[in-house]
């Protein structure tokens, strides 16, 4: 339930709450979820797209030119372009990267399943990975949605993110924690 009152308390919860009941009460929220997954990871991925969007300077009828050409190079469903010219049009092609994790954290409520976001220095043996979700399946109750991600600045360790719990054991945060004990004087 805390994760549904973190959603609904961002100006993008809306959008993807409306886009979630429209695709539900469709019977395509599979199909939609997928879309709005691939579509997230382009605006997360690499390109200027999440800039041009995030960008005052570029205004609506640029940006629905451009959302309209990857609509249809993605065959995104009318009801995902639709909720997406909306947002663009009310000034709010900003958020779209909140508008996406909000949508993907309905269909995770809906199919009582848990994200588990592991970042660690080097990749995490497939033995270990197994093992991890194991037990946080054990403990939670829950299926276990992974996300990974290999960030060599945490030095060694994990940090590890289970729902809106943030589990740090990186050497990264380790020494940031004794570079602000040193300032304090401790």
């Amino acid at each position: 339930m805390q994760e549904l009152n973190e959603i609904s308390s961002k100006p993008s919860a809306r959008y993807a709450l409306a886009l979630f009941e429209l695709s539900k009460e469709n019977k395509k929220l599979s199909e939609i979820e997928k879309e709005v997954d691939v579509f997230k990871g382009i605006l997360k991925d690499k390109n200027e797209l999440n800039y041009f969007f995030r960008n005052p300077i570029y205004d609506t009828g640029d940006q629905e030119k451009v959302f309209l050409k990857v609509c249809e190079k993605l065959k995104l469903s009318s009801e995902l372009k639709n909720t997406v010219l909306l947002m663009i049009s009310k000034g709010r092609s900003y958020d779209l990267v909140n508008f996406t994790k909000d949508f993907m954290k309905l269909c995770s409520i809906d199919k009582n399943e848990l994200t588990l976001d592991i970042r660690t220095a080097k990749e995490v043996s497939g033995q270990n990975m197994e093992d991890i979700i194991r037990i946080v399946q054990q403990v939670t109750k829950k299926s276990i949605k992974i996300n990974t991600e290999v960030d060599p600045s945490i030095i060694a360790g994990m940090e590890m993110k289970i729902g809106s719990v943030l589990l740090d054991s990186s050497i990264n945060s380790k020494l940031r924690n004794l570079k602000n004990s040193l300032k304090r004087g401790l």
